[in-house]
């Protein structure tokens, strides 16, 4: 904390000299601003800071999602599935827009383009 401390005062002293960063109007600005001037090897505590700050919303949403898809994709009756094939499950719950754009066709193409399988599918 006190070297977090030690930096804010260097950050604030350097920032407010510098022209580039007069038109900042947002933390994402900022942060972008910070790395196309390459202060944020200068200040890696504080850029660490904001890229936290602008991940916190986006993982909150994504990780209540996840846990709301998991109990409907893995109930009582379907306990004992694997995690790999439970990953596949949630992506493609969560990300419907994605799926419902893919073609049954064209999926069943792909394989049997890819080689040979014991049932022909078409």
């Amino acid at each position: 904390m006190f070297a977090l401390d030690m930096e804010c005062g260097y950050f604030l002293t350097d920032i407010q000299k510098d022209a580039r960063f007069s038109k900042t109007n947002s933390v994402s600005d900022l942060c972008r601003r910070l790395v196309e001037t390459r202060k944020s090897a200068f200040f890696p505590m504080i850029y660490r800071l904001i890229c936290l700050i602008l991940t916190l919303p986006v993982s909150t949403a994504t990780t209540e999602r996840t846990f709301s898809s998991m109990n409907i994709i893995k109930s009582r009756l379907r306990n004992k599935m694997e995690d790999d094939f439970l990953d596949d499950l949630m992506v493609l719950y969560i990300e419907k827009e994605f799926a419902d754009r893919i073609d049954n066709d064209s999926v069943i193409s792909e394989f049997e383009v890819s080689g040979p399988r014991r049932v022909r599918f078409s």
